[in-house]
């Protein structure tokens, strides 16, 4: 017992002290965060999301950050704090959930694993809804495991209301209820009576917009592969599944078999089916791998220790230019400079344009409008709306600014009615170039 406490009081001194450091590099970066916190700031201020501008995601997250506006006002400190709590939180609740299966020292080391590894130090404070995610799908796995019923399809629901992605890890949920010898039956009526009745709820709010904008879209997206940052991000939990699975295929381990086989068919399966792929759509495995690998811990296979310490240092080593980009705020200065352009050309009661990541922190800083309400302006969302019912909209408001990513609206050819009417006034360097155009006198 004692042991207990004191590994459960070293994670959370860590987690504390990896928390006050990332508190310190809180900046802009190019991340769909500032999306999330624009459209957050919309709906504090009275916006509803499916009706007055198109959002293609479950409620939960917006709403969650637009509450926590009303509370605090908006700011980008509270939009990142809120993810870096919710990441850290199931970091712990992931402590909880192995010490069911296993003892307390490998319950410590697989979440020493989860904080040191590249998807956490990379993506823990970037609010993608991810995280929020996996802390409603924790906690409703730790209490499938105790016997809460009721309480685990709760938050599992929650966790769908978050990110649909959710839904595809139910089977870990019923197999793991199936090992245990428990039935099922009662978790999935439970689940599906709260399925329905949030399903009412929900297009009694925002009706039938909500299913074309959240699931019709889906399926007419861009095709946008890149796989290559999956293998490069997850070569390290692939490597533990694969290990796992080994050695749980030799020891005829149907637990360790389970959680490092089934999270890996999850991610093959979303790499089939997605159309466009970025490594934080694979968050939700990691916990599950390291359930399973928190078994072969508890064995004495020194060399895949070994293995598995020296994989992790090359994969940190490789990602080094993914935590860069991101955590560098040499690469904030574009976004600070940009901001500074936009209040100098215009008034707050002007409009603005452009591309999505950029246009987002502009009008969730300054202030400034977004023409349309085209806050979602990836250039999908403008084809699945028609982009020319989109260029028609905008040369009728003329928004002030527009804010061009290098080749992202001037592909699209119906681009060329609106850009006539506009002069470049100033390129931006970086990664990516911005080109800020305005609207001719």
């Amino acid at each position: 017992m004692q042991s207990g406490r004191k590994f459960l009081t070293l994670l959370l001194l860590i987690i504390f002290l990896s928390i006050v450091i990332r508190l310190f590099s809180f900046h802009p970066s190019f991340s769909d965060e500032n999306f999330y916190f624009n459209v957050a700031k919309n709906i504090a201020e009275g916006k509803v999301p499916y009706k007055d501008f198109f959002f293609a995601h479950p409620p939960l997250q917006v709403y969650t950050l637009a509450v926590l506006y009303k509370i605090f006002g908006s700011s980008f400190f509270i939009g990142k704090f809120l993810t870096l709590v919710s990441s850290s939180l199931s970091v712990i609740l992931l402590y909880f959930i192995i010490k069911q299966f296993c003892k307390e020292k490998s319950a410590f080391l697989a979440s020493i694993l989860f904080l040191i590894s590249p998807p956490f130090l990379a993506f823990s404070s970037m609010s993608y809804g991810m995280w929020e995610t996996m802390l409603f799908i924790l906690l409703s796995f730790l209490f499938l495991l105790k016997k809460r019923t009721f309480l685990s399809a709760t938050f599992f629901v929650i966790a769908v209301l978050f990110r649909y992605i959710a839904i595809f890890y139910l089977s870990i949920f019923l197999i793991t209820l199936y090992l245990r010898k428990e039935k099922f039956s009662k978790f999935f009526l439970i689940l599906l009576f709260l399925v329905s009745l949030s399903t009412f709820f929900i297009f009694k709010i925002f009706g039938t917009e909500y299913v074309t904008q959240t699931i019709l879209y889906h399926f007419y997206k861009f095709s946008n592969p890149f796989q290559v940052q999956y293998f490069s991000m997850g070569m390290f939990f692939v490597f533990l599944a694969l290990i796992s699975a080994l050695i749980g295929l030799y020891r005829k381990d149907k637990f360790i078999l389970t959680f490092s086989l089934l999270p890996l068919a999850v991610d093959l399966f979303l790499l089939m089916i997605l159309k466009t792929v970025f490594y934080h759509y694979f968050l939700l495995s990691i916990p599950f791998y390291l359930i399973g690998f928190s078994k072969i811990l508890e064995l004495k296979y020194n060399f895949v220790k070994i293995a598995v310490l020296t994989l992790l240092i090359i994969s940190l080593i490789i990602n080094f230019k993914t935590f860069d980009f991101y955590f560098n705020p040499v690469h904030s200065k574009k976004f600070y400079h940009v901001t500074d352009i936009i209040r100098e050309n215009t008034e707050k009661n002007d409009t603005i344009f452009g591309e999505p990541v950029m246009t987002n922190y502009v009008s969730f800083v300054t202030g400034r409008e977004i023409a349309g309400n085209y806050l979602d302006s990836y250039v999908p969302h403008l084809v699945f709306d028609g982009t020319e019912k989109v260029v028609e909209n905008l040369n009728k408001e003329k928004p002030k600014i527009i804010i061009e990513m290098k080749n992202y609206y001037t592909t699209l050819p119906e681009f060329g009615l609106v850009f006539k009417d506009y002069i470049l006034i100033e390129e931006v360097e970086g990664l990516p170039k911005y080109l800020i155009y305005m609207v001719k006198s």
